[in-house]
């Protein structure tokens, strides 16, 4: 019954981040590329999430109440997807559906079963270090006690404050909320769903770049998502990104170095495209923003590359509007670095 359960999360999350990504286009009037939809839907969701549940744990609230004001949030996303977008959901279905026929053959099955199999092969990984124990613990927890972050995740003893090192991401408490869904416990869920989707959308995201890359191959695209994935298997070694993959692909620093940044890369290359589209802009302030919601090791790589990019193109246009932009798109990094430096120099907040 559990593995049922988990591949009907993996499903709904799927559905639903292309739900948030049509819904917010429709909500700000933005035209994305269709296969760019899921990307966005991802990085709105959880950053929609984190605007939920951030609140909440730095007040310490129970966790009950992020899981009831979660549930009403999606509600309304959804209703007003449907409501408002419905031809576009529509018009995306048709349009996956369309690719996958002409792109039929040899290669769409050969990319799709060998990613397939790395999604089977980081499931028989038995890894557990200290990192997975402390999540995992934070997890179980969460739900078994109805706070967040209040107790220690590897020692289940009381925290003396919230601990900004792990409190200013809610990913783990998204992963809580899918175990009080589901009744399942947070190993299987973190391991199976959040590893397998870690996975998926490094899969998709690969494939979104090379769409960029060859607008007109989707052959090409679809080479290069194989291509990579074989170079991982060859490359999982201790403390690579292909480890990350492959072995702790349910670590939050799983989705950071195999779904977050290649998504910044992604963001960047639109904006060598074209500086001057405003959905490019906007593809790299949503994935800033949501980049401390998926994983706490996005707090300065993000914007540092993203800066890097950005000074770049600066100095070959002299262009003062690219630094302007920039500065709004790593403006919510920024907070968050702040915040983490007073939390570093003593000013916490104590337990309750």
């Amino acid at each position: 019954m559990q593995p049922a359960v988990c591949l009907l999360m993996l499903l709904l999350l799927g559905i639903e981040f292309i739900i948030y990504g049509i819904a917010f286009m429709t909500l700000f009037r933005l035209k994305f590329r269709k296969y760019e939809a899921g990307l966005v839907g991802f990085f709105v969701y959880f950053g929609l999430f984190q605007m939920a549940a951030l609140p909440l744990i730095l007040l310490q609230r129970p966790f009950h109440e992020l899981v009831v004001l979660w549930l009403i949030v999606a509600a309304a996303v959804n209703i007003y997807a449907f409501a408002a977008a419905g031809r576009e959901l529509g018009a995306w279905v048709k349009s996956m559906l369309a690719g996958l026929w002409r792109n039929k053959g040899i290669l769409l099955l050969a990319v799709v079963l060998l990613v397939l199999f790395c999604c089977w092969f980081a499931g028989t990984q038995q890894y557990v270090g200290f990192d997975t124990s402390y999540y995992i613990g934070t997890i179980d927890t969460t739900t078994m006690t109805d706070t967040m972050y209040v107790y220690n995740g590897e020692s289940n003893v009381m925290e003396e404050t919230l601990d900004f090192r792990y409190a200013l991401s809610a990913f783990y408490m998204h992963s809580a909320f899918i175990c009080r869904l589901t009744g399942i416990g947070g190993m299987i869920i973190q391991h199976y769903v959040l590893g397998t989707l870690c996975i998926l959308m490094h899969a998709y995201v690969l494939f979104v770049i090379g769409r960029r890359l060859f607008p007109q191959e989707e052959k090409k695209a679809l080479f290069l998502t194989g291509l990579v994935f074989v170079l991982h298997l060859g490359f999982h070694t201790g403390y690579t990104v292909s480890d990350f993959l492959l072995v702790r692909s349910y670590e939050a620093k799983g989705f950071c170095a195999n779904v977050v940044i290649p998504a910044v890369f992604y963001a960047i290359l639109c904006l060598w495209k074209d500086r001057n589209r405003r959905e490019h802009w906007v593809l790299a302030f949503v994935i800033c923003f949501s980049s401390i919601p998926v994983s706490m090791s996005s707090l300065v790589i993000v914007p540092a590359i993203l800066v890097i990019a950005v000074l770049a193109e600066w100095l070959t246009e002299r262009n003062w509007r690219i630094l302007w932009r920039a500065f709004w798109c790593v403006l919510p990094n920024a907070v968050y670095v702040m915040l983490y430096f007073m939390y570093t120099r003593g000013i916490r907040i104590p337990i309750r």
